[in-house]
C-alpha cells in the first residue's frame, strides 16, 4: 500500500513509519524539519519519500499534494499524526487566543485540509483507510488548549467515519496516553514504565491494516498500565 504519514520523522510517527516500511509499504513522510526527515528516511526502505511541510501553514498542503503527484504517489492510507503540543502554562485562561489558533491550525484544520485534498485518492485506493492520532487528553478533564484541539479532532473523526462508511473508507481514531518520545522522556519523577513505547502505537496501526476490508476499528484508547501521567 501507499501510505502518507504526517509527523512521520519523530516519535510515534517515526515508529509507525519504521514498522510499515519494514512491512513493505511505500511511504511518503511529511514533517517540519528537513534534517529529521532525512534522518528518518535513512532508517526506511530506499523508495521512501519525504517532504518538509509545516502543518501549521495550510498552504503547505497544496505543496504536499503537488509533490505526491510528481512522484506518482497516490495514497491508499492516510496516517495523520502531526501535532502541536502544550503551551507551557497548561491553562485555558492564561494563554492568548493566538495560542489556541496555533494549536487548532495544526491539530484540526491541517487534518481537515489533508483529508479534503487526498480523499479522492484514498477512495480509489486498494485499502482505503484514514487514521487520526488523537490523545487521551480529549477523554478527560484537561486544562489545556491541546486537549480542546484533540477533542475537536475526535468529533471531526467521528463525523468523517459516519460520512465515509458508505464509500468503504474506514476511519480510525487512536487515543494514546503518555508516550515515550523525544518530547516526553522519563525523569522529573516520572518512571519509564509510566510511558507507552512509541512502538506500541505502531503495532496497533500495523495490525489494523491487516484486518479484512469490511472491518474497521472506529476508536481505541491505549494508556500506560497505571494510567495517564497528567
Amino acid at each position: 500500500m501507499n501510505i502518507l504519514i504526517t509527523g512521520g520523522s519523530r516519535g510515534i510517527g517515526l515508529a509507525i513509519s519504521r514498522k510499515l516500511g519494514a512491512g513493505g509499504h511505500r511511504l511518503l513522510l511529511s514533517g517540519r524539519d528537513e534534517g529529521h526527515l532525512e534522518s528518518a528516511a535513512a532508517l526506511l526502505p530506499k523508495d521512501a519519500l519525504y517532504l518538509a511541510a509545516d502543518a501549521g501553514d495550510l498552504s503547505s498542503i497544496s505543496q504536499l499534494v503537488q509533490y505526491a503527484k510528481e512522484q506518482a504517489f497516490s495514497p491508499d492510507v492516510l496516517i495523520l499524526n502531526a501535532a502541536a503540543f502544550y503551551d507551557a502554562s497548561r491553562s485555558v485562561i492564561e494563554p492568548d487566543v493566538e495560542e489556541l489558533d496555533r494549536i487548532l491550525r495544526v491539530n484540526l484544520l491541517a487534518n481537515v485540509a489533508l483529508v479534503k485534498a487526498f480523499l479522492p485518492a484514498v477512495k480509489a485506493g486498494s485499502y482505503p483507510r484514514i487514521f487520526f492520532i488523537g490523545s487521551t487528553a480529549a477523554l478527560r478533564p484537561d486544562s489545556s488548549f491541546y486537549a480542546i484541539s484533540k477533542a475537536a479532532l475526535s468529533n471531526y473523526a467521528r463525523g468523517l467515519r459516519e460520512e465515509l462508511k458508505v464509500s468503504g473508507v474506514g476511519v480510525t481514531l487512536i487515543h494514546p496516553g503518555a508516550t515515550f518520545t523525544e518530547r516526553r522522556v522519563p525523569g522529573e519523577g516520572i518512571a519509564e514504565d509510566r510511558f507507552l513505547a512509541s512502538e506500541d502505537i505502531a503495532k496497533l496501526v500495523e495490525t489494523m491494516l491487516e484486518l479484512s476490508p469490511q472491518a474497521v476499528v472506529e476508536e481505541i484508547s491505549i494508556r500506560p498500565m497505571l494510567g495517564d501521567t497528567y
